[in-house]
């Protein structure tokens, strides 16, 4: 009796140990996550349990990447029931005025003026006042620092310090100086940027970087680890700090010779006030490469009025009444100090002769 209660026992747990290696090898095996350059950077966050933010509403009809693109390119789109085309949203900007869409420095995590000039220089873009639209959809807040100390008393620039739409919105109708845009439109242009968010490839990881972000997600643990890594690869938010503006000094003797000052004057005009100046562009004002434009622009910096370089670059113009394009100023992070001194560099020596591009 108590044999064949043995043997029973023992067959039974045999049973148990088959079945529990069968359920074992039908189980599927998890698939590995590899970290890819073209993988969208909000796309390993949501691996990450990172919440996304400025996420496009797909509820609202008529939305879509094709009429973003439009509306950022052309300044309309066809309209939300595709039929038929949008009003202009500006008669005087379009987006590009004033934003590039392309990413704007080799590093994202050091947003320095000169790298910017540089990578404009090396990629043919214009050297602009405003932001990239390349990865805006990963930022967090928008019209920052200064651009809140001067205007935060504004309800809308105070809301758009925290609201991708209504930064849009406060863009359309007051930097663009045009229409408010509809909802769907607002959400057009977020699907735009979502499509140019930043990728993998932009975040200059080193290869144990790399390992490190696809150990933990396919672990699933210590996920905050990855998102604080990747995190720290760029600026989630884009820095603004105004300047006061310089009074016009002569030329030195120095700077008559300054080969290099000159030459980095050179790329600041070139790709910065002929983008808008330039056959008048996106402005009443034109400019070229004659020294006649250099002289008129020594004269009005000379003069210490409205016109001079230092007092246009660093508080702009005002819209006006009948003449609404008007310039927006340069924060320092977005031309520096140096570089408005290399720019009048460069102009006076134009203006008296003194070509040292050409010497």
């Amino acid at each position: 009796m108590f044999g064949k209660f043995k043997i029973t026992t023992i067959l039974a747990s045999l049973m148990i140990l088959v079945l529990v290696a069968s359920f074992t090898i039908m189980q599927p095996e998890k698939e590995q996550f590899f970290l890819s350059d073209s993988d969208d950077l909000w796309a390993v966050y949501d691996k990450l349990g990172k919440i996304r933010f400025n996420a496009v509403n797909t509820s609202i009809v008529g939305v879509s990447v094709e009429k973003g693109r439009d509306i950022i390119n052309k300044g309309y789109s066809t309209k939300q029931d595709g039929t038929g085309k949008t009003a202009q949203q500006s008669p005087y900007f379009k987006c590009t005025a004033c934003h590039n869409k392309e990413k704007e420095f080799d590093d994202l995590s050091n947003v320095s003026a000169q790298n910017r000039l540089n990578y404009a220089v090396k990629h043919d873009l214009p050297f602009l006042q405003g932001s990239s639209f390349y990865g805006l959809i990963n930022r967090k807040t928008f019209y920052n620092d200064d651009y809140q100390k001067k205007y935060g008393h504004v309800p809308i620039i105070k809301a758009s310090n925290t609201d991708i739409r209504k930064a849009i919105q406060l863009c359309a109708t007051q930097c663009a100086q045009g229409r408010a845009l509809s909802d769907w439109e607002i959400e057009s242009i977020i699907a735009y940027y979502s499509s140019i968010g930043l990728k993998i490839k932009d975040l200059n990881l080193k290869p144990a970087e790399k390992k490190e972000i696809e150990t933990i997600i396919n672990k699933g643990t210590d996920l905050h680890q990855a998102v604080h890594l990747l995190e720290s690869k760029y600026l989630a938010t884009s820095p603004a700090h105004f300047a006061n503006h310089k009074a016009y000094t002569p030329i030195t003797e120095a700077e008559k010779k300054d080969t290099e000052s000159f030459k980095n004057g050179q790329l600041v005009y070139e790709h910065s006030c002929l983008h808008c100046h330039e056959g008048k562009r996106y402005s009443f004002f034109a400019l070229d490469n004659s020294k006649f434009s250099f002289i008129n622009l020594l004269n009005r910096t000379k003069a210490d009025k409205d016109g001079s370089i230092y007092k246009i670059t660093r508080h702009g113009t005002w819209p006006l009444a009948g003449k609404k394009a008007y310039m927006p100023l340069y924060p320092m992070e977005k031309m520096s100090e140096d570089q408005l001194t290399d720019l009048k560099i460069y102009i006076e020596n134009m203006a008296i002769g003194n070509n040292l591009a050409a010497q």
